[in-house]
C-alpha cells in the first residue's frame, strides 16, 4: 500500500485520502476519504464516507464492501455496484462506515463475476474506530495521575534509612519480591499471550503490566490486611529503583516479538525511561517532608488508612463508569486479566513459604508480586501510543486493576468480619497477652535502670569524702565546730 496522491472532492468539501492498492489478483484501486492518513478514522457513532475507484484487472463484475467485524463498525446501506465492461474503468463508487465500537478491522472489497457466483476478497483496507472521550475520563485520568503522585510521595515518607536497612537483615523477602516481578511476572504474562492466542494490542498490554514495578496497590492492601507494611513500602521501593533497568530490558525481551509487524505498537524505550525516572521524584519530595517535618510523618501515618479507603471508593466510582468500554471486551481478555495477578499471589507466597518466612511476611510478599503498578502501565501506555491502539492496549491494564481492587476489597471485608465481628474474643486475647508481654519486658527494663541507678548512687556517696572540700566541712563534723567556736568566745 503506497501513498498516490492527495485530491480535493466537491462530493466531501474537503481534502481526500488517496491510497493506490494493487491486489493479488491484479485488480487495482484506491480508497479516499476526509482523513489524511492511511487507515480510516471515524468516531463511535459518526458515519464517514469512503471512495473507492477500480482502475484495471478487472473486466466486469459486481463490487461490494463488507465489514470484517460488524460490532467494531458496519457499512450503511451496502449494495452491489455493477461493472459492466472495462470502458467504465476508473470504476468509482462510494460506500458509508458507521463506527459502533472502539477497536481496529479491515473492510473488504468483494468481487463477485458473472461467471463465478461466489465472491472473491481483492482487497482490504484498516477502519479505526475511536471511543468518545467524557468527563468523566478526564478526571478519572487526574486521579490515577493523583493517585501515582501521593502513593509515590506517601511512600518517601515512610521510607527511612534504618527502616530499609532493617528489612534487609537478612534481605530474604526483598530478594524474593524482587525475584517474581522481574523474572517471573513478566515470563508469565508472556505465557499467557501465547497460551490464549491474544492479538498484539492485548498481548502488549498484557506485557506491559507483567514488566511494572509493584505498585501501591500492594501497599493498601497490606496495611488494611495487618500484613508487613513496612516490608511492603521496601519492596515497592527497591521495585521502582530497579524498573529503571529491568523494565525497559524485559520489554525489550518480551514484547518485540508481539509488535514486530506493527510500527503503531513499537515500544518507545526513551520516553519509558523518562517516565519511570520522574516516578522517583516524589519518593524524593516524601522522604525530604519526612526528614525536614517530622510532624509529616506522623500525619501521613494518621491518615493513610482513611486515604487509602477514599481513593477506593473514588477509582470504583469514577472508573467503572467512564470505562464502560472494558466490559465488552472477548473473554480471553478477562481471563487473562484474573491469572495475571492470582498466578503471580501464588507464586509469591509460595516461594516465601519455601522460605520459611513469617506467615505475615509471606502474604506480604504474595501481595507485592501478584499486585503489579497496572495503574502505572496504563498511565504510560497513554501517553505513548496513539488512540485507538491506547485504549485497547490498556484496556487490559485497567481490568487487571479492577480485578485486583474487587479481590482486595473483598480479601479486606472478610479479615475485618472474621478480627472484629466473628472471632474478635480470640483476637482480644491474643492482643491482651502480647500487650502483657510487653509490659512485662517494659517493667523489667525499668527495674533494671533503677537498680543500676541506686548502685551508682552508693557508689558515689562512698567516694565523697570532706577533706577535699573543706568548705563543707561544718555539715559533715558540727561538734567540732561548735567546740572551736566556744574556745574562741573564751
Amino acid at each position: 500500500m503506497k501513498l498516490h496522491s492527495i485530491l480535493s472532492s466537491a462530493v466531501f468539501g474537503a481534502l481526500l485520502f488517496t491510497v493506490l492498492i494493487p491486489s493479488t489478483d491484479a485488480v487495482t484501486f484506491n480508497v479516499s476519504h476526509i482523513n489524511e492518513e492511511d487507515y480510516l478514522l471515524v468516531d463511535e457513532g459518526q458515519v464517514l464516507p469512503m471512495n473507492i475507484t477500480i482502475f484495471d484487472g478487472v473486466q466486469s463484475g459486481k463490487f461490494s464492501v463488507r465489514s470484517t467485524d460488524e460490532f467494531i463498525f458496519e457499512v450503511v446501506n451496502s449494495t452491489e455496484n455493477e461493472l459492466l465492461s472495462s470502458d467504465e474503468l476508473p470504476f468509482t463508487f462510494t460506500v458509508h462506515v458507521h463506527g459502533k465500537f472502539v477497536g481496529i478491522k479491515d473492510i473488504e472489497l468483494v468481487l463477485t463475476n458473472s461467471s463465478d457466483v461466489t465472491p472473491v476478497t481483492i482487497g482490504m483496507y484498516p477502519v479505526k474506530v475511536l471511543r468518545v472521550p467524557t468527563i468523566l475520563d478526564a478526571l478519572f485520568t487526574y486521579l490515577i495521575l493523583a493517585w501515582l503522585v501521593l502513593s509515590y510521595v506517601t511512600m518517601g515518607a515512610k521510607m527511612q534509612p534504618k527502616i530499609i536497612w532493617s528489612k534487609m537483615k537478612p534481605p530474604w523477602g526483598i530478594l524474593i519480591g524482587m525475584l517474581g516481578q522481574f523474572f517471573l511476572m513478566p515470563l508469565w504474562a508472556f505465557a499467557l499471550t501465547k497460551i490464549f492466542a491474544l492479538d498484539s494490542e492485548t498481548a502488549l498490554g498484557l506485557t506491559f503490566v507483567g514488566t511494572c514495578p509493584g505498585g501501591w496497590l500492594s501497599n493498601i492492601f497490606s496495611l488494611l490486611l495487618d500484613c508487613d507494611f513496612v516490608l511492603s513500602l521496601t519492596m515497592t521501593f527497591f521495585s521502582t529503583v530497579l524498573a529503571l533497568g529491568m523494565m525497559p530490558l524485559n520489554l525489550f525481551i518480551y514484547a518485540s516479538a508481539i509488535v514486530s509487524d506493527n510500527s503503531q505498537l513499537q515500544t518507545p524505550f526513551t520516553d519509558l525511561a523518562i517516565q519511570l525516572i520522574l516516578l522517583i521524584i516524589p519518593v524524593g519530595i516524601g522522604m525530604g517532608l519526612c526528614y525536614k517535618f517530622i510532624k509529616f510523618r506522623k500525619i501521613c501515618e494518621k491518615l493513610l488508612k482513611p486515604f487509602a479507603g477514599v481513593l477506593i471508593v473514588l477509582a470504583l466510582g469514577l472508573g467503572i463508569p467512564s470505562q464502560l468500554y472494558i466490559f465488552q471486551s472477548p473473554w480471553q481478555v478477562w481471563v487473562v486479566a484474573a491469572l495475571l495477578p492470582v498466578g503471580g499471589v501464588i507464586a509469591g507466597a509460595l516461594i516465601a513459604k519455601i522460605a520459611c518466612l513469617p506467615k505475615k511476611s509471606v502474604i506480604t510478599v504474595a501481595l507485592e508480586t501478584g499486585a503489579q503498578n497496572s495503574l502505572l502501565a496504563k498511565t504510560m501506555l497513554d501517553l505513548f501510543y496513539p488512540r485507538p491502539e491506547s485504549d485497547l492496549v490498556g484496556r487490559v491494564a485497567l481490568m487487571i486493576s479492577l480485578i485486583s481492587l474487587l479481590e482486595g476489597t473483598v480479601a479486606t471485608l472478610g479479615y475485618v468480619g472474621i478480627r472484629y465481628v466473628c472471632c474478635p474474643k480470640k483476637e482480644d486475647e491474643d492482643d491482651l497477652v502480647e500487650q502483657d508481654d510487653k509490659n512485662e519486658k517494659k517493667v523489667d527494663a525499668e527495674k533494671g535502670a533503677g537498680a543500676k541507678g541506686d548502685t551508682k548512687k552508693e557508689e558515689s556517696s562512698q567516694t565523697k569524702f570532706p577533706d577535699d572540700e573543706p568548705a563543707d566541712q561544718t555539715h559533715v563534723n558540727p561538734v567540732f565546730d561548735d567546740n572551736e567556736a566556744t574556745t574562741h568566745d573564751l
